[in-house]
């Protein structure tokens, strides 16, 4: 494999990725408002500015900016940022070349690969399988058109394994799941985690039930093929989709149809059907190179630690067959616009006062096939996990209007809790929401980084609005309808300027000193 040259020009772009047209870089021009923003912000003993006491041209000027990140990165040029095409190459340069021009400096710490992380993956490609179901010693015969079956190895095989209805809250017994067949409802994207856990317990197959509309977005998805992790050894067991009302139409099955109502029911438990499943599926694999992009804002004393701020730059490419009038997920809210925040973030923290902490500025890969960009970077970061006295996931800023409050996903779980809520506080901002953040704890980059024992939160205006993230979920996520046109940039703009608090806050040795310092 090739490497980026050393004292790397970010227009060459990420190793081994395909060269295409130059994408327009924007650079905000400096005004007189950002000095004063700054210095208000950068005075330890001043009151906190926020961005409820920003002025609409302030805001204006970024939500301008935000605009035009987006409008390149969720662009039909872009193909959807998938891992490992010339989509990677585009986003990736891009973004090189915008976090060059602002002044940042190359943060893998690796001469032999500046700027660009490789992450290694291996992609499974479904080739063949076959499914069969067998109840009280006959065969089922379910409409061919009604099951998908999708194999992680070059071949899984499974013969006889009984079905256990797991719902979809109930927890599981890894001993529970050893030879069997997990059993859950598609509800939504939430589904995805609780399916890729059961994938990893040992379980001999995980079947999904749902609509053919609810399971076609899934299909299409895993059609083109899915990731792991190279170093990932793990046994994954195959996924096998099944339309629900050709199941339940079956003899020995519609007495259990008030089971599948019960699955969401905090009591419920776990229930044995009198049905097996057997299959034979085949995948071909292939390696895939793909890149995290790490950059650094110099502090004065890198032994005090760091500051990460993290962002997916990831999506789901080509995601509908040939013949389809629109066949690009462009990934504009998730996450074209938390990169776009990520980036703005940047210009404001280098144009100010220098911070005592460095600042790193993380854009991970396949975030939407399982963290996997972040797992990575957990695996081999660039400094210590240990000296990262906080971490700031940005994801699906693209949502709120201004004047909204802000979620904080991961609340709870970091040292740091307390500190960040009186900074939300000091800049105007509220909190509510908590009960729809809780929901994506588990899906989005900081998980793995929490995993690690990194203090880490997600605080968003996005998460605090219920209804407006559920449209959001149900009409445009993971979808082609995810693109730049008509977004709403006034919370993201807000969500900004209260990250550069933020970060200022814990990049400061005098407003906050780790428990462990």
């Amino acid at each position: 494999m090739s490497r980026a040259p050393t004292g790397v020009s970010t227009a060459g772009g990420p190793p081994n990725s395909q060269r295409g047209r130059k994408a327009g870089a924007h650079r905000v021009t400096r005004k007189a408002w950002l000095a004063g923003l700054l210095a208000l912000l950068g005075s330890a003993c001043a009151p906190m500015s926020g961005p409820n006491s920003a002025p609409r041209a302030e805001l204006d000027a970024i939500e301008a900016a935000l605009g035009r990140h987006i409008g390149v990165l969720a662009s039909d040029e872009y193909e959807g940022r998938r891992p490992g095409t010339h989509g990677e190459a585009l986003t990736l340069r891009y973004l090189a070349r915008e976090w060059q021009a602002i002044g940042l400096e190359s943060g893998t710490n690796d001469p032999a690969n500046p700027w660009y992380a490789p992450v290694d993956l291996v992609m499974a490609m479904p080739s063949a399988g076959v499914v069969s179901f067998t109840s009280a010693g006959r065969t089922v015969d379910l409409p061919e058109q009604a099951v998908t079956v999708f194999g992680t190895q070059r071949r899984d095989l499974v013969k006889g394994a009984p079905l256990l209805f797991v719902g979809n809250v109930a927890k599981v017994q890894p001993i529970e799941l050893v030879g069997r067949v997990p059993t859950l409802n598609f509800a939504g994207p939430q589904s995805m985690d609780r399916i890729e856990q059961l994938a990893a317990s040992g379980a001999a197959a995980v079947m999904v039930l749902g609509t053919r509309a609810e399971l076609a977005p899934l299909i299409e998805a895993r059609s083109h093929g899915a990731y792991r992790l190279a170093s990932d050894d793990r046994p994954l067991a195959p996924i096998v989709l099944v339309d629900r009302d050709a199941a339940l139409a079956q003899p020995g099955v519609q007495p259990f149809s008030g089971r599948f109502r019960d699955a969401d029911r905090e009591d419920f438990r776990p229930t044995a059907l009198p049905v097996t499943l057997s299959l034979d599926t085949r995948a071909q694999l292939a390696d895939v190179r793909t890149h995290n992009l790490i950059a650094r804002l110099p502090g004065r004393d890198p032994q005090l630690g760091a500051v990460l701020i993290l962002s997916h730059w990831d999506h789901f490419g080509v995601c509908r067959p040939e013949g389809e009038p629109d066949r690009i997920c462009n990934g504009a809210v998730d996450n074209a616009s938390g990169l776009a925040m990520m980036t703005e973030l940047a210009r404001l923290l280098a144009d100010g006062p220098r911070l005592d902490r460095d600042v790193y500025f993380l854009a991970t890969t396949a975030e939407e096939w399982g963290l996997l960009g972040a797992s990575a970077f957990v695996a081999e970061p660039p400094v210590p996990l240990s000296s990262v006295v906080g971490a700031f996931n940005l994801d699906t800023g693209a949502l709120a209007p201004r004047g909204k409050p802000v979620a904080v996903v991961m609340q709870g779980l970091a040292p740091f809790d307390a500190e960040v809520l009186r900074v939300i506080a000091a800049t105007g901002r509220a909190v509510a929401g908590q009960d729809v953040a809780a929901q994506y704890l588990r899906r989005q980059d900081g998980w793995a980084l929490l995993q690690a024992d990194v203090p880490t939160v997600l605080v968003s205006g996005s998460y605090a609005d219920a209804d407006l993230l559920d449209r959001f979920i149900q009409t445009r996520y993971h979808q082609p309808g995810d693109t730049a046109d008509g977004l709403e940039l006034g919370g993201a703009a807000e969500d900004v300027l209260l990250h550069l608090a933020l970060v200022r806050h814990f990049a400061d040795r005098e407003r906050f000193t780790p428990a462990a310092e």
